[in-house]
């Protein structure tokens, strides 16, 4: 696996430098993911998905042929030197592989992506049992600086009572939410038992990762896994 940051590359500002976002305007992206490719001896140059915040979810059968191929927020493969990868600049990004090394996934979980299930999902299109499974949780924007309105907390603890431990109201009576414990309860209900968190957030961490809330246009960073 590896997850990237926004150091190392060649994009100038607002994208400055290791820039992966395909789909912005940046000119130095493709030269990006060359160096990426190269410098980390990957098995091919990493192909991404057009994310739409759903739940579809696509089956890598063979290295995709161009960017934007698929339209989904989340890629699965059981064969081997076949990046999945996700884009991210402050949703949360998830690799997960299953301990017998017969399939992984990469998943996008944006909160409207959390809200629908991707991550249980994905899971079920896997067909391992989630406690053979390991899951990544890369890095995001925490809750603090992730002010939400009442409603869309309202809209969680509706679905399911127990998202209110996910939810924090701050000294002004703003609700914030924290992605990464949504996530972390999907997988707990599922029976997984192995998750790592990594524990930056992207939108206090400016010299290390982009952050969309926080900049607006700005560049994206990857996070891939594949099998060897």
């Amino acid at each position: 696996m590896l997850q990237t940051t926004r150091v190392g590359g060649y994009s100038d500002k607002p994208y400055d430098s290791l820039n992966l976002g395909v789909f912005g305007k940046d000119p130095k992206v493709i030269e990006n993911i060359e160096f990426l490719t190269h410098k980390n001896s990957l098995p091919h140059s990493p192909v991404f998905m057009q994310q739409v915040h759903t739940d579809n979810i696509v089956e890598y059968t063979s290295i995709p042929q161009k960017h934007g191929q698929f339209q989904a927020d989340a890629c699965f493969t059981r064969q081997k030197n076949i990046i999945c990868a996700v884009l991210t600049a402050d949703c949360l990004p998830v690799l997960i592989a299953d301990k017998n090394a017969t399939v992984v996934a990469a998943v996008h979980c944006g909160w409207k992506g959390l809200f629908s299930e991707i991550l249980p999902k994905t899971i079920s299109k896997m067909k391992v049992n989630p406690a053979q499974l390991q899951c990544w949780l890369g890095p995001c924007i925490s809750y603090k600086p992730y002010e939400v309105s009442d409603g869309f907390r309202q809209n969680f603890t509706t679905k399911d009572k127990e998202y209110a431990h996910c939810f924090y109201l701050d000294a002004k009576n703003k609700w914030h939410a924290d992605l990464k414990k949504i996530a972390v309860y999907q997988l707990q209900q599922l029976g997984v038992k192995e998750i790592v968190q990594s524990p930056y957030c992207t939108y206090d961490n400016k010299g290390l990762f982009y952050s969309y809330r926080r900049d607006g246009e700005t560049g994206r960073m990857a996070s891939m896994i594949w099998l060897s």
